[in-house]
């Protein structure tokens, strides 16, 4: 007779022995995943690279019987914005902007007037410089594509501090007009385009990072030196996704499996042959009708179908190109 004590060490031994396999399991799914997610993607790639047409990168005021800036400080500011665009690689738009503006207008419209300019996921970033006179002013910066990744809320803020330190408040303009603050309001655009060279030179793709655009269902990433705007979500993110549900259902698998253990006893299951013959055990089938006339009935298919579309929940807004951003009260 086997000793209870032996055959205990037995079973908790093959315990543990399950137990390490199980984990070396997931320790090679995690090194099969990130390495997976390292592969070329065969999606579609929205981005667009900048095309060095520096045209499109101008400081322009909107339309306005009285123009604050004149010839001259515009030809001023708009070579200084063409400099920086050139430095950072991307499309780089100053705008001050004279006809008031709500909060999320301001913002479709800094969106919009970017893709209206430089085309959707191109790199860049347009600045809305709030010139109406409305209190409080809402200045911002809207980014595309490349730009998201590499001006992120942080920076953004950043920027906004150095910007903030030249620019009047709402109630200094409120009292005397935009006029004595004409040299300030030049040096917050400058201060505004050092930031962006300054982020922009310095900035490095991040493999392990992604973003979603705000303004619409766009994900930016960079994968194997290459920069990505796609529709679905990066590889990486996928099969860390996929890794997680490996972990929760082992540690589920095991905590059931420990629960039904202490709750019953496993037996060997008996043969069915020791209770019936096999000749009992053969079965027949036959078809019994309750009419003698039948009949068959064709039903169409219904003329309506699903589609792939989904709408899109809110108030409307813009949600064409890739963008993300950020904006001040001041």
């Amino acid at each position: 007779m086997t000793d209870n004590s032996t055959v205990n060490k037995k079973e908790k031994k093959k315990k543990g022995g399950d137990f390490w396999l199980g984990l070396l399991a997931l320790i090679v799914a995690a090194i099969i995943a990130n390495q997976v997610s390292k592969i070329p993607i065969n999606v579609t790639n929205l981005a667009l690279p900048f095309d060095n047409d520096l045209s499109k990168c101008t400081f322009s005021e909107t339309e306005t019987e009285e123009p604050f800036f004149s010839d001259e400080e515009v030809a001023e500011l708009t070579q200084a914005v063409r400099e920086v665009a050139e430095k950072v690689q991307m499309n780089v738009i100053v705008q001050a902007a004279r006809t008031p503006l709500d909060d999320y207008e301001t913002i479709d419209y800094a969106h919009y007037s970017y893709d209206r300019i430089c085309g959707e996921h191109t790199d860049g970033v347009f600045f809305y410089l709030d010139m109406s006179g409305k209190s409080p002013a809402f200045d911002y910066i809207s980014t595309s594509a490349k730009g998201v990744l590499c001006y992120n809320s942080n920076i953004i803020d950043l920027i906004l501090d150095d910007v903030y330190e030249f620019l009047p408040t709402s109630s200094d303009v409120a009292e005397n007009g935009y006029e004595p603050y004409r040299e300030n309001i030049k040096k917050g655009i400058y201060a505004f385009l050092k930031g962006v060279e300054n982020y922009g030179l310095f900035y490095a793709g991040d493999e392990g990072s992604y973003v979603r655009s705000s303004n619409s269902d766009k994900y930016m990433y960079f994968l194997n030196g290459e920069f990505y705007v796609t529709t679905s979500r990066p590889p990486k993110q996928k099969f860390h996704l996929m890794l997680a549900g490996l972990i929760i259902g082992f540690i589920a698998a095991l905590i059931f499996n420990s629960s039904i253990k202490r709750k019953y006893v496993f037996v060997a299951p008996e043969n069915p042959q020791i209770y019936i013959s096999d000749e009992d055990a053969k079965l027949q089938m036959t078809d019994t009708f309750l009419r003698e006339n039948t009949t068959k009935r064709y039903n169409p298919p219904s003329s309506s179908s699903s589609s792939g579309s989904r709408s899109h929940g809110g108030g409307g807004g813009y949600h064409g190109g890739s963008h993300g951003g950020g904006g001040r009260h001041r």
